[in-house]
């Protein structure tokens, strides 16, 4: 990769046709006075591109633009140019002309798009801040045109010219789809992330070659057109996240050439029919999920030989799932979950399935053994009645997971850690006594005897043991001199009935929240806190890519992170390997059940690189039983967490 400086004034000097300093780190090389690139390019050059380096200053205009004028194709994307676009009206040879990804600011020049004297097939002008409306584009030669990612407003154009690719998505275009009934023969069009409104009109004529269609995130409504069923060559159709409503017809899960439909977040109801479906579909993505479909899954959706993606989450959706799902052999994807689906899964899913999910239903019956390497969070919350067995350990590899492996690696080297610094301080130990005996060796014999008697034993006050669980702390003998320290001191069977998290049966420290003491033990590790039982509260969450039961935060190991006014904070480890800092209230600092809800939902939707995010809490059914649920953010100097 190049980088360093360029100076454009070798482009004068080229006698290259074709040059290409793309993809490198490349800056321009301008005196301060100088604010206009590309002023002087050699006659010869027929092919420029100087896309994906660090370019700045803007482009030359007027009659300065003639230098332009034997280019062929000039891509200067994905750098840092800015300023407004010149009129390119000198430029009759150029064909492709690529700007995308820069700092371009102001109105399209309405010369690239009427074309009347350039010969202009492909505009890119994406990912810039161009503001305005655009007009209509008789271009008799713009076969491509993407304008995406853009500021743009006002209504469609009446007319696209011969443009056959036609990107004007992530603007702000508004009115009805009725400015397209004019447009000519379009086979790429993504209108998606404006604000169009109304139904989709029912054309035909000049969407017979229609290859793609995107119109998803709008805010289009009525029924699904039929007339997209006659479009016999349709391949991906994105009609999400819009306010259409009605039934989702036959055919259009018949098509012989559709290969993906998005339908998600629609208002799209009763049931589905796969009656029309045949054996040569080639549907591989479905995603009708978060509408309002009813009744049973079809039986006949093994029909789709091959599907890879099924999102069907968020219905209302019945009965069991049906066996013939077995057969997508090629299914990689499958979303069921947020239905009212009973029974028993399927035995045989798919050996390629990579994401698997179908909590929050009704489902029971044991969960196949080829299903257990799934996390929990899939079968979990809801279901009820469905029994997922704890994974086999043995030679097979099936029941070890990932963070499993992660966890016993992390074990062995925190006891090599310890034993490590265990001999440290033996050898340093050693070293400090061969020196005390050299120093007064020459003493005598007698006051000898008296040096070894004022040695004293390692105090009992404090225990070590080698555990994978680090050094364990036993607190016999231990004394604060903070005032109140009696009162500080919680009996375990307290501490454990509360809050889920317990000091060692051998430890006498107190951790409980209303003490705002801490206790600083220099060269232990770890404390051995275990958990309870059970938690007889109910556990909340705000966030639905985590799922666990209270009795698996009850049994999860912690360790204490800190105290504060308000309690104290623990370092939770789940089963599946999640860290979670859970923090113990105080006695009078949760408010009432609905008005601490009320809080900790608007907490949690606050999203900030330097807030830790709330992921639930936990109500006990007593006025001590409070806990809130964080991301854990590891330890490390200000250093790390300000510059990475």
């Amino acid at each position: 990769m190049l980088d360093g400086e360029l100076d454009l004034k070798l482009l004068l000097l080229a006698n290259a046709s074709y040059v290409d300093l793309s993809g490198n780190s490349l800056v321009c090389s301008m005196n301060k006075e100088e604010q206009k690139i590309l002023n002087v390019i050699s006659p010869s050059i027929r092919h420029l591109n100087l896309s994906h380096n660090r370019i700045e200053g803007s482009l030359v205009g007027g009659d300065e633009a003639r230098v332009f004028g034997s280019l062929n194709v000039l891509d200067l994307s994905h750098n840092q140019l800015t300023g407004e676009l010149p009129g390119f009206n000198f430029a009759y040879d150029i064909q492709v002309l690529r700007l995308g990804s820069n700092s371009f600011s102001g109105f399209i020049p309405s010369n690239l798009l009427k074309g009347d004297s350039l010969v202009l097939k492909e505009l890119d002008l994406s990912s810039n801040n161009l503001t305005g409306s655009v007009g209509m584009i008789t271009s008799t030669t713009l076969h491509t045109l993407n304008l995406s990612s853009n500021m743009l407003s006002g209504e469609l154009p009446l007319l696209t010219g011969s443009c056959v690719v036609v990107d004007f998505s992530r603007n702000q275009f508004e009115g009805s789809l009725m400015r397209i009934l004019k447009w000519g023969d379009i086979q790429v069009l993504d209108l998606s992330q404006n604000r169009l409104t109304g139904p989709i009109p029912e054309v035909t004529a000049q969407f017979l070659r229609l290859n793609y269609l995107n119109l998803s995130a709008n805010l289009l409504n009525g029924t699904l057109p039929t007339v997209l069923t006659e479009y016999r060559k349709l391949a991906n159709l994105d009609l999400s996240f819009n306010q259409l409503g009605g039934r989702l017809l036959p055919s259009f899960l018949a098509s012989s050439t559709l290969n993906q439909l998005h339908l998600q977040n629609n208002m799209l109801f009763q049931e589905i029919d796969l009656s029309l479906v045949s054996n040569n579909s080639v549907l591989r993505v479905i995603d009708l999920s978060n509408n309002r479909f009813t009744g049973d899954i079809p039986n006949n959706i093994g029909s789709l030989p091959q599907l890879q993606v099924l999102k069907l989450a968020g219905n209302n959706f019945s009965g069991s799932i049906p066996t013939s799902i077995d057969n997508i052999s090629t299914l990689t994807v499958l979303d069921l979950s947020r239905n009212s689906l009973t029974g028993a899964l399927p035995m045989n899913l798919s050996g390629s399935l990579q994401s698997f999910n179908v909590s929050f239903n009704s489902l029971s019956g044991v969960v196949p053994e080829n299903l257990r390497e799934f996390p929990r969070s899939s079968f979990h919350p809801g279901n009820s009645d469905l029994e997922l067995p704890n994974p086999i350990h043995g030679s097979s590899g099936h029941s070890l997971s990932g963070n499993h492996h992660l966890r016993s690696i992390i074990i062995v080297m925190i006891v090599v850690a310890c034993v490590s610094a265990l001999l440290l301080l033996i050898l340093l130990a050693v070293i400090l006594i061969r020196c005390n005996c050299t120093s007064r060796s020459t003493r005598p014999l007698a006051n000898t005897k008296d040096i070894s008697r004022q040695t004293s034993p390692i105090p009992s006050s404090f225990e070590g043991r080698d555990s994978s669980a680090g050094m364990m702390v036993s607190s016999h003998g231990l004394e604060t001199s903070r005032k109140g320290a009696a009162t500080e001191v919680a009996s375990e069977g307290k501490m454990s009935a509360i809050t889920g998290f317990s000091p060692p049966k051998a430890s006498q420290l107190s951790w409980s929240p209303e003490s705002g003491d801490s206790y600083t033990m220099e060269g232990f590790s770890k404390l051995d806190v275990r958990s309870p039982e059970q938690l007889a509260g109910e556990l909340y969450f705000l966030d639905d890519t985590i799922s666990f039961t209270a009795e698996e935060l009850s049994k999860a190991p912690a360790e204490v992170l800190g105290r504060s006014s308000h309690g104290t904070s623990y370092r939770a480890t789940l089963e599946n390997g999640m860290f979670l800092t859970v923090k113990w209230l105080r006695d009078g600092v949760a408010k009432q059940k609905k008005e601490f809800a009320k809080e900790a939902k608007k907490f949690a939707n606050i999203r900030h690189p330097n807030v830790v995010g709330l992921r639930g809490y936990y109500w006990g059914p007593t006025q001590h039983e409070k806990l809130i649920l964080s991301d854990y953010v590891s330890p490390g100097s200000l250093a790390s967490f300000l510059y990475g």
